[in-house]
């Protein structure tokens, strides 16, 4: 039936499927796909393989070729990150597969049917000169429906020139569609102000599909769609912005109950019902109060609900469809804005994406800490998902190797735990939030509220500052007393519904509640539990003002209410007794 209504293509379990689905492709000239299929309502999940110690160009190839995803998935793609020598073909067979570094690391590639095979140590292929890239894509040996994309190269420079032109979405190849050779990459050609420059506002009319959002499918009774477009700081949404919501329907549903809900920031904007007259093609106009966006990251939400005709079993009523051609008019005006309104975690992703090509960018990380490097993966990801130039161009160093170059001409994000980063000793002085050396845990005297917490919770933090060396460069601390609380440090810039609540230059995460600080004012920024998770409790130790307030109530903090409870009934006994010898004396006086 839906077939019928909507072209041909059948959903089931969230995947768009032909009635004969064709071979997976192999056509670098397509990516991202089969990668990544705009056209699912599931887009897929990929695997990102790197060498079990890759070296600083091999790193910075896995986060590039990262950015490069998310910016063609629009951050849709759910990437993972493993190393060689945790491959399984049987954990990892239900999905793509990207391997990035030198082909001595992967030798379990020999099961696949690679068009340029290694020899185990390198590539021999006639037409290859020793510094050049390669690019190949295969169908997975451990999944047919599947592919293995190989981003490589003889020497480092050669693998970080297979990810450059990977980033660019738009591969050449030769006879063969699954095989290029890289030759050489022009970085730092797009046409943008670095760090530290002008800023450039985007388009005053942008439809979903100039920020990277096609056409979206929906198919059950309830649903949610979202969408997510910047606003950089130094601009203001001046008077007038609207959306123009292009939608189309099945006329097998029943209006009365059908509808949509638009929302901006979790604020409620608009709505429609479905009908007869939207089925085809509709067009609601929402104005927009400028107020409710904010600088950075802002989110339009789109909640559906579809109910069937009576006697139509759900699944067979057709859907809903949102338009790419969809319009959002934000008119911008330029605001006065200094270097330390750029530190504030509220503006994140920039400073970082001022150069669109990332070029301004440096990862900081350990040379030994996975759950480090996945976190750098992850915000890479998020990043390019941010980011319109190509070829992307960060930079990464290894802590402890840091050149001088990087410190003076990027902006850091330093990634790991305190006690594993020498960085975070050098930069004691200057954190809003230091540790003592030797310490994975936060000093929080200088905040307004100082923590005494208890033994195992794992807690993230997120520093932000301006380099001491230079007060025109921005660093970026994802930290955390443990492994995981670095996780949840990275998981608080790349979520968006944790993102949005993120402000001042201090963020203390424990687990789905975030505290953020600005320790320059000394205040409490924002506060906010997200979800439903309830997190261990913190107790406040001694306070400048109001402690935090989270709606969770630890056992611990339950123990006194069977000690109250028992006292006020002795009270209550004694009471009454005093009650009853007092009127038994009154008794005896009458008579």
């Amino acid at each position: 039936m839906l077939a019928a209504l909507f072209g041909g293509t059948n959903y089931s379990n969230g995947y768009a499927q032909e009635e004969n689905p064709p071979a997976v492709t192999t056509d670098l000239r397509l990516l991202p796909r089969p990668i990544y299929q705009p056209n699912l309502t599931t887009p897929g999940a990929a695997s990102l393989v790197v060498p079990d110690a890759p070296t600083a160009d091999e790193m910075k190839a896995a986060l590039i070729v990262a950015a490069g995803f998310g910016r063609m998935s629009n951050g849709e793609l759910a990437l993972s990150f493993l190393t060689a020598s945790r491959f399984s073909a049987t954990a990892w067979a239900n999905q793509d597969l990207i391997f990035v570094g030198k082909p001595s690391a992967f030798p379990m590639l020999a099961q696949a049917s690679l068009p340029a095979p290694s020899s185990g140590a390198g590539y021999t292929l006639s037409e290859m000169q020793p510094e050049d890239g390669i690019l190949q894509m295969a169908v997975s040996p451990w999944d047919k429906t599947h592919v293995v994309l190989v981003v490589g190269g003889n020497t480092d420079a050669g693998v970080i020139k297979a990810a450059q032109a990977l980033s660019t979405g738009n591969i050449q190849t030769g006879s063969n569609p699954s095989l290029a050779i890289v030759a050489g990459v022009r970085a730092g050609g797009s046409t943008v102000a670095g760090g530290g420059g002008s800023l450039i506002p985007p388009s005053t009319d942008r439809t979903f599909r100039d920020i990277n959002y096609e056409r979206k499918f929906v198919t059950v009774s309830q649903s949610q769609v979202d969408y997510q477009f910047d606003i950089p700081p130094g601009y203001y949404v001046g008077e007038g912005p609207y959306l123009d919501l292009v939608f189309g329907n099945s006329t097998l549903l029943d209006y009365t109950s059908s509808n949509l809900e638009v929302y901006l920031n979790d604020h409620y904007i608009g709505g429609s019902h479905f009908s007869d007259g939207t089925a085809k093609s509709g067009t609601l106009r929402i104005s927009i109060r400028p107020s409710l966006f904010v600088s950075g990251t802002n989110f339009i939400t789109i909640l559906v609900n579809l109910s069937p005709l009576a006697g139509a079993a759900e699944g067979s009523f057709g859907g809903a469809m949102i338009e790419p051609e969809s319009l959002i008019h934000v008119p911008l005006e330029p605001a006065t804005i200094s270097a330390s309104d750029l530190q504030n975690l509220g503006n994140y992703p920039y400073p970082f994406i001022n150069d669109p090509a990332l070029a301004n960018v440096a990862f900081i990380l350990p040379q030994q800490n996975l759950a480090a490097w996945d976190v750098a993966v992850q915000i890479a990801f998020n990043l390019g998902r941010s980011a319109n130039g190509a070829p992307f161009d960060l930079a990464i160093a290894y802590d402890g190797q840091i050149p001088e170059e990087v410190r003076r001409n990027h902006d850091l994000i330093i990634i790991g735990l305190p006690m594993e980063l020498a960085i975070i000793t050098e930069l004691r002085n200057a954190l809003p939030a230091p540790f003592e050396e030797g310490s994975n845990v936060a000093i929080l005297t200088n905040l307004p509220v100082e923590y005494r917490l208890p033994e195992g919770v794992e807690l993230g933090y997120l520093e932000l500052l301006n380099a001491p060396w230079d007060s025109a460069r921005t660093i970026l601390a994802v930290l955390g007393n443990a492994t995981g609380g670095v996780q949840q440090a990275g998981g608080a810039l790349t979520r968006a519904a944790l993102r949005s609540t993120i402000k001042g230059d201090f963020a203390l995460i424990n687990g789905e509640t975030i505290s953020s600080t600005d320790t320059r004012t000394g205040s409490v920024v924002e506060s906010v539990v997200s979800g439903t998770t309830l997190p261990p409790s913190v107790e406040a130790l001694s306070t400048g003002m109001a402690s935090v307030q989270t709606p969770s109530v630890s056992a611990a903090s339950r123990d006194w209410v069977p000690v109250v409870v028992i006292g006020l009934v002795v009270m209550m006994a004694i009471i009454i007794m005093i009650g009853v010898i007092s009127g038994i004396g009154r008794k005896k006086t009458v008579k």
